[in-house]
């Protein structure tokens, strides 16, 4: 009997002994929670480059694209339909979506809301007092993420994943149309 328990200890413990090492660099289908002041649901594309610090959110069939230029310091709200673009100064920094996982703990299952019973492992890291962050990942690729949220006393974002390819986003995803330039 404390065989089978020391046996049953030990296949927990290996579930999460692997930690998923997610690429910064990558493309997603996403549904999207994003709360601040405005609460917005919505599918969108993302598509995430560290090494040029940029960020592209394009949602509503990708006629509507937010670009974040990090090292221009330059977001571009973008609507294709209308051909209006919108320049505001970018006052925050590009943060990592699974940089922090390196310190995290996996000690939970979890579920994902796309692929009904998929089992995940959930790892969880507070960065802060106010910042919590967790990333559910497929128990059996554990570098599948099902879903990532961050929660801070003054935001809620949570991205459900129906698609994540890693590696550096083409670069032409980046280019802003004709009618708004930098």
């Amino acid at each position: 009997m404390r065989t089978l328990i020391l046996l049953s200890l030990l296949s927990v413990v290996f579930v999460f002994s692997q930690r998923p090492v997610l690429s910064e660099n990558f493309s997603a289908l996403v549904d999207a929670l994003i709360d601040g002041r405005v609460v917005e649901r919505v599918q969108a594309w993302v598509d995430y480059d560290d090494q040029k610090t940029r960020f592209d959110f394009a949602r509503d069939h990708v006629q509507i694209h937010r670009y974040n230029f990090y090292k221009l310091l330059k977001s571009y709200d973008v609507d294709e339909r209308t051909q209006n673009c919108t320049v505001t100064p970018l006052t925050t920094t590009l943060k990592p979506t699974f940089g922090w996982v390196i310190n995290a703990t996996g000690d939970k299952t979890c579920f994902s809301n796309i692929e009904r019973g998929a089992q995940g492992d959930l790892w969880s890291y507070t960065s802060s007092i106010t910042e919590s962050l967790y990333l559910c990942v497929d128990s059996t690729d554990v570098n599948r993420p099902f879903w990532v949220e961050r929660v801070s006393a003054r935001e809620h974002d949570y991205f459900q994943f129906h698609a994540y390819i890693p590696g550096i986003p083409k670069p032409e995803i980046f280019v802003l149309p004709p009618f708004c330039s930098k």
